[in-house]
């Protein structure tokens, strides 16, 4: 109810604003002010006495993670050199992902070996050592050298990227500085606004921006995290065990993006992870739909490794490369805090969506769990032809760059996208890469 929605609506409420406080007092106190916030929320759920107050502590908590949910990607994407940025924007879901497996760890041995009458509050204070620490880490963390070039420290900048790149790389440093100035130069003659969000120039940005991780939570992850201990409790498997097994197969499978996010470029992961989810949504609600898993073992068994396979696809995919860091890459320096905000929120509003709308679709006078999953399998088929042709690939590129990726009228950008597929492809005898490309 109420407590599950207060964290939501205290995330959705805190992205924007969250961006806008990262351009106008920095990258490093933002993410600072969100870990007191967290640590306050944490505290004032452990101390509850009653449910208005825990509804209270939830939406604080919910605050601070709108805060560092859309500042943190920033702060990372900007302190990253270009060509390990996607690994170590991927950290952040790994991270993730590994908190909500030692959360229900946690859980799991607070209830079985404690199981006291306030043993949750055990498990809800845990979250205020986290924040101890994670405040504690950020004392030791310099301030974004790019937000300080921007606003005016240039010395301070370059002493901070000299810290972080090392004494042996002037000659990329020098290069890296250099690049920064010439953007910043160029953004001390532009007056950025939330108007100029909105504007034609950056529609094209805005909508990749906040499109591929909006449609990320739509990709059916929330609905199977939510609900796959009842499909599973139904084949007479136990569902907190398997839901286990899926934490522990989010978490692995994240490794993949961290290696491969900057090797084998965003737009490959993007649409093998697609098409994979895509299959496993599919092939998941034909066999619901056609036969009773909860009588039949080879249907059963299907249905575990397709929920697996998806699992799989979501996280070494569109879980970090979606997430976070095509949104943290995408947009202009001079407006990339409030954009992220926006794009933060998009993404916590759709987390409200799906968890409103999966009750409803899952009911068996509705939709029932296969055409809830044909419902986000749809998400995924739209998303296919958006990344292949609107998205285009951002490994390696600098940040200072990056406005350069969407400045072509539309067709020009849809061609462009359609000839870097076409290069990707092998070639086939009597055919042209840029034959495809050209139609278009």
């Amino acid at each position: 109810g109420w407590i599950t929605s207060a964290f939501m609506l205290g995330c959705f409420v805190a992205s924007p604003f969250a961006g806008y406080c990262s351009d106008r007092f920095g990258r490093w106190l933002t993410v600072l002010a969100g870990t007191v916030i967290f640590f306050v929320g944490g505290a004032m759920q452990t101390g509850a006495n009653g449910v208005e107050l825990m509804i209270a502590g939830r939406a604080v908590s919910g605050i601070s993670i709108g805060v560092l949910s859309t500042v943190v990607p920033l702060y990372i994407a900007e302190v990253s050199p270009a060509n390990l940025r996607g690994s170590l924007v991927t950290l952040q879901q790994l991270g993730i992902t590994f908190g909500i497996l030692v959360a229900f760890c946690v859980n799991l041995f607070v209830e079985r070996v404690v199981g006291s009458t306030w043993d949750w509050r055990i498990s809800l204070g845990a979250q205020c050592v986290i924040a101890l620490f994670m405040g504690l880490g950020m004392l030791f963390m310099p301030e974004s050298p790019r937000y300080l070039a921007w606003k005016g420290d240039t010395d301070q900048a370059r002493a901070v990227l000299r810290k972080l790149r090392g004494s042996d790389q002037e000659k990329k440093l020098a290069a890296e500085i250099a690049e920064i100035e010439r953007d910043v130069q160029d953004l001390k003659m532009q007056k950025s606004s939330w108007k100029e969000l909105f504007s034609g120039k950056l529609a094209l940005t805005m909508l990749v921006g906040i499109f591929i991780p909006t449609v990320s939570q739509f990709s059916g992850i929330n609905a199977i995290m939510l609900y796959s201990a009842t499909i599973f409790n139904d084949m007479c498997l136990s569902g907190i065990a398997m839901t286990a097994v899926i934490g522990v197969v989010n978490f692995l499978f994240t490794f993949i993006a961290v290696f491969l996010s900057d090797k084998s470029g965003r737009k490959p992961l993007l649409l093998t992870g697609a098409t994979g989810m895509l299959l496993g949504l599919v092939a998941s609600a034909a066999i619901i739909w056609t036969i009773d898993y909860t009588t039949n073992k080879s249907a059963a068994n299907g249905i575990v490794f397709l929920i697996m396979f998806f699992i799989a696809n979501y996280a070494s995919t569109w879980g970090a490369v979606a997430s976070w860091i095509v949104p943290s890459e995408v947009f202009p320096m001079r407006v990339r805090g409030k954009a992220i905000g926006l794009a933060t929120m998009g993404n916590w509003l759709a987390n409200v969506i799906v968890a409103f709308v999966t009750p409803i679709l899952i009911r068996p006078d509705v939709a029932d769990v296969s055409g809830t999953f044909m419902f986000y399998a749809c998400f995924m088929f739209i998303a296919i032809p958006f990344v292949a042709f609107l998205l285009p690939e951002t490994k390696g590129v600098p940040l200072e760059e990056m406005e350069e990726k969407f400045s072509l009228p539309l067709k020009e950008h849809i061609r462009n996208n359609a000839s870097e597929l076409c290069r990707r492809r092998p070639k086939t005898q009597g055919s042209k890469p840029d034959d495809f490309a050209n139609k278009l």
